[in-house]
């Protein structure tokens, strides 16, 4: 197997430390100092702190997204598809993210001090609301399931950082029934 490069080791260190301890409180000294590279290797890759924080949301994005379309993939009914993506979520929750969600933290950090960043993390949640409403639509002709289902999703991830993942995944499960239940 390839060895991870420079770049590489810094984004996932990087991603760790900023998911563990929050943006403001990890410093460029931090992310030098645990992955044991100069200062000038850094900003070879990376002009800045934000610059680097915009890459790993761009990454975390893009795994977020392809791991859930793994799991969604072929679901040919709305029961299958809510369960399946509260699954993937569940799933994402379980490995990572329970630390609740990475593009909340940044929007709530950066807000009113970075903007590309602001914007990076609400446009996330617009992509992923747009991309659920337009799945459902598919199979109901409402963008009210797809709301509805992405409310639970943005309840699980809240939920995660105070009750047990099993309790969490059983409401959720019941408010997806609930939810087609109403809408039949």
């Amino acid at each position: 197997m390839k060895a991870a490069s420079k770049k590489e080791v810094i984004l996932n260190t990087a991603e760790d430390l900023f998911y563990q301890n929050g943006f403001h409180a990890v410093g460029v000294k931090s992310i030098l100092n645990e992955v044991g590279v100069a200062p000038m290797t850094m900003y070879y890759h990376f002009k800045s702190k934000e610059v680097l924080i915009i890459e790993i949301l761009k990454r975390r994005e893009i795994r977020y997204f392809d791991f859930i379309k793994e799991k969604t993939n072929g679901a040919n009914s709305f029961t299958v598809y809510a369960e399946s993506l509260i699954q993937a979520h569940m799933d994402w929750m379980k490995t990572d993210g329970f630390n609740g969600c990475l593009f909340l933290r940044a929007k709530q950090e950066y807000e009113g001090v970075n903007e590309e960043i602001t914007t990076m993390s609400k446009d996330h949640k617009t992509t992923l609301l747009n991309k659920i409403e337009r799945e459902t639509k598919s199979f109901n002709n409402s963008n009210m399931l797809g709301m509805k289902l992405f409310m639970i999703l943005e309840g699980v991830t809240s939920m995660a950082q105070i009750l047990e993942m099993e309790e969490i995944e059983k409401s959720a499960f019941n408010l997806a029934k609930n939810i087609q239940a109403v809408n039949e």
